[in-house]
């Protein structure tokens, strides 16, 4: 709802979930004697109404005096804890906007009170266009005493927190409150949507080197490594789209001590995620104290899960061997059953009965004499087989 001095002169009823409105109003000539002033208030969906935003004051620019300005006062400093914007979800985010100490110097010549009554933390969401107040309880302006200091507590953070944040001041002048130019910008980021990574030292071919290891779930990232302590890398590294790993060279050190941290970052949609910063590995030339005990570099569910891999391979190839060998001897034992059946039945198919007549006859000595050449000579005959009963049918001599 819109209200000119105490009259409402607009309302608007917001359907899709937005968190501001924009009102149209014609102006006439403004009275000298009485300013314009315009403020508003939103009600809830429960039918609860907000306070009464400040007073705006509009101010007429006359033609015979094209070229009146309006006082210009100098953006305040917006400064935020953590001073590196990265926070993780259930953190607490902590503005301060700071005055220029120009303000706080007296002006005699001054008619106007220039001591803000007001800051305002205002937050541009990632992707969009728009900025809008960072509502109340969500920002809460902490009292103080000093007109030059304004505190903004943000939190606990849930995920929405994410953005661009500048702040304004406002100074009342004798008709009314004055907007102080947008502050510099600071940035917000949701840091643990990505999973720490690990760094570790280790030596391949007699020479030491860093290695960071980030998530598999985002390879092709890139990687910086840190001085603990330091907000700028000492070397990054970006790695290949099918590699979620970065090797950095022990950097050539001074002191005989240091502490070093990796950090990957990850374009996610249109901005750069980053993770936190690794547990800090302390490096000493020659030697190296990891930070953890799983700082040896071994991975050893890896290892496990690959000796297990191998031996049920083994365990499949030796039972495969196993099935095979049977079928093949008992295919051997089938050919030869086979074999032996066809061996017995041919041998079978050449055997017959032969009816033999003894008759009894009587020879003489000549006759008997030559019945035995005759005997000895059929004897060695090659017609006789021994294998079956009788091959050739012998007839009785007469």
């Amino acid at each position: 709802m819109l209200y000119r001095h105490t009259e409402k002169v607009d309302s608007q009823e917001l359907r899709s979930g937005a968190e501001e409105v924009r009102f149209t109003v014609r102006v006439e000539e403004l009275d000298s004697v009485q300013p314009e002033l315009f403020c508003c208030l939103y009600k809830t969906q429960e039918g609860h109404y907000s306070a009464f935003s400040p007073y705006l004051q509009l101010e007429h620019q006359r033609d015979a005096a094209p070229t009146r300005s309006i006082p210009s006062f100098p953006p305040p400093v917006l400064s935020v804890q953590p001073s590196s914007g990265a926070v993780k979800r259930g953190d607490m985010l902590f503005f301060r906007c700071t005055v220029p100490s120009l303000l706080s110097q007296p002006q005699s010549q001054s008619s106007y009170n220039n001591k803000p009554v007001t800051f305002l933390l205002l937050r541009t969401p990632e992707g969009t266009a728009l900025t809008s107040i960072v509502p109340q309880p969500q920002a809460s302006q902490v009292s103080n005493s000093d007109p030059q200091l304004g505190v903004f507590t943000v939190g606990p953070v849930r995920g929405g927190e994410e953005g661009e944040y500048t702040c304004i001041y406002q100074i009342t002048k004798k008709r009314g409150l004055v907007n102080s130019t947008l502050s510099n910008t600071v940035q917000i980021t949701i840091t643990d949507a990505l999973p720490m990574p690990t760094l570790v030292l280790q030596q391949q071919t007699d020479v030491w080197h860093l290695l960071c290891t980030g998530s598999p779930a985002y390879p092709g990232a890139v990687f910086s490594l840190y001085l603990a302590d330091n907000e700028l890398p000492v070397t990054t590294h970006h790695a290949t789209l099918t590699h979620h790993q970065a090797i950095f060279p022990v950097p050539v050190q001074d002191a005989p001590l240091a502490l070093y941290q990796c950090q990957y970052s990850v374009l996610l949609e249109r901005k750069w995620g980053n993770s936190e910063r690794s547990l800090p590995l302390a490096v000493i030339k020659g030697t190296s104290l990891p930070s953890s005990p799983d700082a040896s570099g071994v991975d050893w569910p890896l290892v496990l899960g690959s000796f297990s891999a191998v031996v049920l391979f083994l365990c499949s190839v030796a039972l495969i061997a196993v099935v095979a060998h049977r079928k093949v001897k008992a295919a051997a034992e089938e050919k030869k059953k086979r074999q032996d059946a066809q061996f017995w039945t041919q041998v079978h198919a050449h055997d017959h009965v032969v009816d033999l007549t003894l008759r009894r006859t009587s020879f003489t000595s000549q006759e008997w004499s030559g019945l035995d050449t005759t005997t000895e000579t059929a004897s060695r005959s090659p017609l006789w087989n021994p294998v079956s009963t009788f091959t050739t049918p012998i007839h009785p001599m007469r």
